[in-house]
């Protein structure tokens, strides 16, 4: 099985992937630490000198590559914006069990500051925020990680499942 995990940057995809994969006995994979191994290069990087479009190609590219090489239990630690793409959406929806991290934009904030240079789109917060909570929302599972740590949310995760 492959156990996808979604939400917005800060929310805890890779921290909660290292744990869930942990007590699954399950591989990780973190799909921006994919990208960047991959590409060679860092993801703001690339979208300093590439653009968010050209990104959004390696992302996908990145991630049908993940799930074609997927074997036994892998825990997916997705971007922040890989569902913003149709074909993502179906590759995830259709392939793995997407959990979303949904995680109040406060919390957010309080966990990357107010300003986070490693994250290229994180100055549009707000606004990249509200726009994609509909994206996630069609994960067909959802855990609140607002108050919880890494362990917490695994832990809430392995109760659903």
């Amino acid at each position: 099985m492959i156990i996808s995990l979604t939400g917005f940057m800060g929310c805890g995809k890779s921290s909660v992937g290292r744990e869930l994969a942990a007590r699954l006995g399950a591989r990780l994979v973190d799909l921006d630490a994919e990208i960047v191994a991959r590409s060679g290069r860092t993801i703001p990087e690339i979208f300093r000198t590439d653009g968010e479009e050209a990104f959004r190609k390696i992302e996908l590219e990145t991630l049908r590559t993940v799930l074609d090489e997927a074997a036994g239990d892998t825990v997916l630690a997705l971007g922040g914006g890989v569902l913003t793409q149709p074909e993502a959406r179906e590759l995830v929806f259709g392939r793995t069990c997407c959990i979303w991290l949904r995680t109040r934009l406060d919390t957010i904030r309080e966990r990357l500051g107010q300003t986070d240079p490693s994250r290229p789109l994180f100055a549009d917060a707000e606004a990249l925020f509200a726009a994609r909570q509909a994206l996630y929302a069609q994960a067909p599972l959802a855990v609140d990680t607002d108050g919880l740590t890494p362990t917490g949310i695994a832990e809430a995760i392995l109760t659903l499942l």
